[in-house]
């Protein structure tokens, strides 16, 4: 798994290279990540072409179109950024694919190119889904822990409880990690004729 990377495709032995750089930014609540590349290309060959505005990038799917500038130089080029927001799977994680394709159309040393492409797939950093909670048994009227382990740190938990037809409210919206509960005597009411519920 990963949260940036890069990925490249060239032409002419390397020395035009495409290089796409991606980045994840998560939004746990939502279950989603925004996937943000930027192109380059880099050139180590002289090079003299006008803007080129049918460029394109695939994220998951989507293409997106991005306008390059003129390049008289060699060196590294920024071409363009594009975003795309993915859904992960229901369990956090998530596989996409990206491609890339930059509209040279140069003759180089003779020969006519018309494009250079790019492609990956990559696992995005999961997003944690689920929190877990443990407590041990307990007698009504005496204290005991409940431990809450986040699926991630930015997490609040709100902790109710129901025993018979009773419900009610241990903790809302805590930060906690571990929270103290004494169960009420009156509880016993809803099991008159057991000694454990």
């Amino acid at each position: 798994m990963a949260s940036s990377g890069s990925f490249s495709g060239s032409i002419k032995d390397g020395h035009y290279k495409l290089r796409v750089d991606w980045s994840q930014s998560k939004n746990v609540s939502a279950n989603t990540s925004t996937i943000t590349c930027k192109m380059y290309l880099v050139n180590d060959w002289s090079l003299s072409i006008n803007s080129r505005s049918t460029n394109t990038t695939t994220i998951a799917g989507t293409k997106k179109t991005y306008t390059s500038p003129s390049i008289s130089s060699t060196g590294t080029h920024l071409l363009g950024t594009v975003s795309h927001t993915v859904t992960h799977d229901s369990d956090g994680s998530k596989s996409i694919s990206m491609s890339s394709v930059f509209y040279i159309q140069a003759t180089l040393s003779g020969t006519y190119y018309d494009s250079i492409s790019a492609s990956a797939t990559v696992t995005l950093d999961s997003i944690p889904r689920a929190s877990s909670v443990s407590a041990t048994n307990v007698n009504m009227g005496s204290a005991t822990t409940i431990t809450i382990t986040r699926a991630s740190s930015s997490f609040t938990h709100t902790l109710t409880y129901a025993f018979g037809s009773t419900t009610g409210t241990i903790a809302t919206k805590t930060t906690s990690t571990s929270v103290s509960w004494t169960p009420a005597l009156t509880l016993a009411n809803q099991i008159p004729n057991a000694l454990t519920g």
